[in-house]
């Protein structure tokens, strides 16, 4: 089988669905191979070269089990216990489990209803004979619109993936002598949420001797075509990379070809014609100010070349001052391993101890821990509220020898399938601020999911709507809602729309961040951590941001803690 992150991603939720197929694995097995595909697919480095590098231990979720098992698999190529836990398991119902929305049972009952292949199912659901087996209608319907999101998923990869594995790439270009500048291209330097090939750009007074020297780069497993200032190879772990080199008089001019999108580039070269110019990636121009200088605009921050106002903007200098990394000054969304019972989704994997250090050292002023409650429906309300009153008196106890830095207690809470909340308000009322989200019934109506962000938007106690759309990138299309209505309740009131960094959320999308600062709603932007090497992954919600216009003034935790803590209602 394949070693890329994807194959070993699905190889541990195959087995985990093997397990509760056959109820031969306890749940702790089972959450333990899910919980190591969700590192996988989340990793920004490759497993393989992380075991390569001998730092397995280093993936949450990572067990000495699984560090085994990734062992023999990246040694052999197949891991001996998967096959005897698999065996006698049709392999159709692994490929019905890509489909989003299908469960193990689900799948496995599906096949025994006689399904064969994926085609076999969208025929058998169609024709209605699916149904005539006593196979219910809504849970058929559900799996339709599961297929189609599949056929639209296009494999490319996540931001956070794409940034790590190019600034590797980077590090080796700039290492060369020849090379005088280099930069990622396209969607990539865009920082659009997923992202394709892999393509650069140097500046060098010798083109050649750059190309030869990226064609030795480790990890190149095959050169696919090369030139004279050009090239393109594959690396080991199926990525194709791409790379032009320009001479450093008209390297501007390149980097600016590359970057913008199609639509950007066209209208800019509308302007140029009524100027009587013309430009192309040869234009002589050493930098990008210089390019958009002979045009007579500011240079727009690549996040906004889409020719979405941007080239208007640039013109009549008004370009936004866009918030950047450096103004963060907390996270408000992040996950520790504090011992709840029964929680309603998986914990995070480091203590709030570390997590606290983690964001000293990331120079923050303030950091805020929102665990995931005791599960609604679970745990009795009695005992909910003295779990979480626990957990107060822990972080109010913990305050007291931290220094240097505020520590906020928080939680992120369910909003329910009625719209209520998960957790009663006699709890919320103990805390410094309270995150709500959906995190089931995704796939609710355009009505329904309004309702439920309505309802908890209604609540005097919540502050924060978490991941707006409840996306996943490459899984699970955005929810329906109507977006204004809910902008409009979130400027009125002061409620504050997330900007989500995890890997495959970064959800508010970029396109309704700035549909949403059009009615003045504020943001924060959080990086939903569940393990400390999470907590850097903030650099990819203010990408988002960014995209969407935001400026510091629009993002609650870039806030000085004084204007910050009179929002949060906190006493200084």
């Amino acid at each position: 089988m394949g070693t890329s992150n994807n194959d070993i991603a699905k190889l541990f939720r195959e087995i985990a669905a093997a397990y509760t197929i056959k109820k031969t694995g306890n749940m702790f097995e089972i959450r333990a191979y899910e919980n190591a595909a969700d590192s996988i697919e989340h990793s920004t480095s490759e497993v393989k070269d992380l075991w390569e590098e001998g730092k397995l231990g280093e993936v949450p979720g990572f067990g000495k089990s699984i560090q085994g098992y990734l062992d023999e698999l990246l040694r052999t190529g197949k891991v001996s216990h998967f096959e005897i836990v698999k065996k006698g398991i049709p392999k159709t119902v692994f490929e019905l489990l890509d489909i989003p929305g299908v469960g193990p049972k689900t799948a496995q009952e599906l096949v025994n209803l006689g399904i064969k292949s994926l085609d076999d199912l969208k025929k058998k659901i169609q024709s209605g004979d699916l149904i005539k087996k006593g196979f219910s209608g809504k849970i058929a319907q559900k799996i339709l619109q599961g297929m189609e999101e599949l056929g639209g998923m296009s494999g490319r990869m996540l931001l956070p993936y794409a940034s790590f594995q190019a600034d590797k790439i980077l590090v080796y270009l700039k290492k060369s002598k020849e090379v005088i500048e280099a930069h990622p291209l396209g969607s990539l330097r865009r920082q659009v949420a997923t992202v394709g090939d892999l393509d650069f750009s140097a500046a060098s007074k010798h083109p050649q001797k750059v190309v030869d020297y990226f064609c030795k780069m480790p990890g190149v497993a095959r050169i696919v075509e090369k030139g004279g200032t050009s090239a393109t190879v594959m690396l080991q772990s199926g990525l194709h990379v791409d790379i032009l080199v320009s001479r450093p008089e008209s390297y501007g001019a390149l980097l600016q070809h590359f970057t913008g999108s199609k639509s950007h580039n066209i209208h800019l070269r509308t302007i140029a014609e009524k100027k009587g110019l013309t430009f192309s990636e040869h234009t002589p121009a050493k930098t990008e100010e210089e390019f958009y200088k002979l045009l007579g605009m500011q240079s727009p921050p690549p996040e906004i070349r889409e020719d979405t106002g941007e080239i208007e903007a640039a013109l009549n200098k008004k370009l936004p001052d866009l918030v950047e990394l450096k103004d963060i000054k907390g996270d408000l969304h992040t996950h520790s391993n504090f011992p709840f019972p029964n929680p309603s989704h998986g914990p995070g994997a480091d203590s709030i101890e570390e997590m606290i250090k983690k964001a000293k050292e990331l120079g923050y002023e303030f950091i805020g821990i929102s665990d995931h409650p005791p599960g609604h429906g679970i745990v009795s309300k009695e005992n909910m509220i003295k779990a979480i009153e626990k957990r107060t008196k822990f972080i109010q106890k913990l305050k007291k020898s931290i220094k240097n830095i505020r520590v906020l207690n928080g939680l992120e809470i369910d909003i329910l399938l009625d719209g209520s909340l998960s957790v009663p308000d006699e709890a919320l009322e103990t805390l410094d601020y309270c995150i709500a989200g959906i995190h089931s019934g995704h796939r609710g109506s355009k009505d329904i999911i309004t309702k439920r962000l309505m309802s908890a938007l209604s609540s005097p106690l919540v502050d924060i709507i978490s991941h707006p759309t409840n996306r996943l990138l490459n899984e699970r299309d955005s929810s329906e809602a109507d977006w204004e209505e809910i902008f409009k309740v979130c400027a009125a009131s002061g409620k504050v729309l997330e900007i989500n960094g995890y890997p495959n959320r970064l959800d508010l999308r970029d396109d309704l961040v700035r549909r949403a600062l059009e009615y003045g709603v504020k943001f924060v932007i959080n990086t939903d951590a569940h393990a400390l090497e999470q907590m850097d992954n903030m650099k990819f919600g203010v990408s988002v941001a960014r995209r969407g216009w935001v400026t510091v003034k629009d993002v609650v935790n870039t806030w000085y803690w004084k204007k910050f803590a009179r929002w949060c209602n906190i006493k200084i």
